[in-house]
């Protein structure tokens, strides 16, 4: 049997494991909180070494990163505790070198953890354990932890830190890819601003070259874009497809250059042949966009937007099904605005007209949705021309 003094060793040591356990299990609990409530990475580092002195009650705790660099340098990123100077002072490293046997060193290189139960240096401190971050299978910098008993890390203070070590790494990783996908965003909104400006600028000269051969279809073009891009909005079109328009009804009649000047200013009614050189315009207008990289269809919508719903439209005798929902508005506002205005062959017929028309053919020729916002935006809203 046991003498009691031996009992009562064996019982204190019991006690002894218990609280370290009991101890680690805090700990792993306040950084499990951490990784929750961290702002970023740098903030996530502090509070873990934070929480592994306050409350793992060890000397020093410190994080560092494995740089890619000839010397294969370990930077210190975060640390708390004890401060001897050690990290200002020492080059730490990776590298398999005689330098580099420490055991931050070795847990980076070796991908596991490294303990040294008994240092033997002036430090104060007695052990220490660097447990390696690691992502995706690659080792990027390590959590190196200092005691001043001897013999610290036990087999099951180990496997806890190492939960802590592979949540800690997992977290760091969640900070990065939120970083990254931050950045993507920003770097993607600011090459869509370019290229809408771009694109803008190209509209824009498209825009001159119709206002220096034909101002009557430039100032056309304008007052259907902003119409057709009210009717979008209220119809509740997504903010693509409202671009799409606005592009396109700036630009829907270009394809009225190839047709001859006399034609497009002629007083009197067009003859049968002259509107068909008319009725080309779309066709031609394709033609001339089509090769644009716009980031919509917007040469497709000049294309069909003087198609009807019942297949008598052109160029094409599309149907209902086969037309784009944005020339169907762009088609509303166009018929609006010419009817409403001044033409070479004859005065406006007015805006009660124009309505009427839309409102006649709803459903037959043009999409009811489109007709029955347009006629609210006149009615009820007070939309003008300008």
């Amino acid at each position: 049997m046991k003498n009691k003094k031996t009992l009562k060793a064996e019982l204190k040591k019991t006690e002894q494991n218990l609280k370290t356990k009991e101890r680690a299990l805090k700990y792993l609990a306040k950084c499990s909180k951490a990784l929750l409530a961290a702002a970023n990475e740098q903030d996530l580092l502090n509070r873990i070494c934070r929480i592994i002195i306050d409350v793992g009650g060890y000397q020093q705790a410190w994080i560092g990163y494995a740089e890619n660099d000839k010397k294969k340098t370990v930077r210190p990123v975060a640390q708390a505790g004890h401060e001897d100077g050690y990290l200002d002072t020492v080059n730490i490293t990776w590298a398999d070198t005689k330098q580099g046997q420490n055991p931050t060193g070795k847990a980076i290189r070796m991908g596991k953890p490294s303990i040294m139960k008994n240092i033997d240096s002036n430090t104060s401190h007695a052990s220490s354990i660097a447990l390696p971050l690691r992502d995706k299978g690659k080792t990027f910098g390590a959590l190196t932890i200092y005691s001043s008993e001897l013999n610290a890390f036990d087999t099951e203070e180990v496997y806890l830190l190492k939960e802590l070590v592979n949540d800690l790494a997992y977290g760091i990783a969640s900070f990065r890819i939120r970083t990254l996908q931050k950045t993507s965003e920003k770097e993607l909104k600011q090459t869509l601003k370019k290229l809408r400006g771009a694109l803008g600028g190209t509209i824009q000269v498209i825009e001159s070259i119709v206002k220096i051969r034909d101002p009557f279809t430039a100032g056309h073009q304008r007052r259907v874009a902003d119409l057709a891009r009210s009717i979008a909005k209220e119809m509740g079109l997504s903010v693509n497809q409202i671009d799409a328009l606005r592009m396109a009804g700036q630009v829907h009649d270009i394809g009225k250059i190839s047709v001859p000047s006399e034609i497009l200013s002629k007083p009197k009614r067009l003859t049968e042949t002259e509107f068909e050189l008319i009725k080309s315009h779309s066709r031609e207008g394709y033609d001339i966009l089509k090769n644009i990289n716009f980031p919509w269809p917007v040469a497709e919508i000049v294309l069909q937007h003087h198609e009807r719903l019942d297949g008598s439209g052109y160029p094409d005798g599309l149907k209902n099904g086969q037309i784009l929902i944005e020339a169907k508005v762009l088609g509303v506002a166009d018929v609006v605005e010419a009817m409403s205005s001044h033409r070479p062959y004859r005065a406006s017929l007015g805006k009660n007209k124009a309505l009427e028309e839309i409102k006649k053919n709803k459903g037959i020729l043009y999409e009811p949705e489109a007709v029955d916002v347009c006629v609210k935006l006149f009615t009820n809203k007070g939309y003008e021309f300008k």
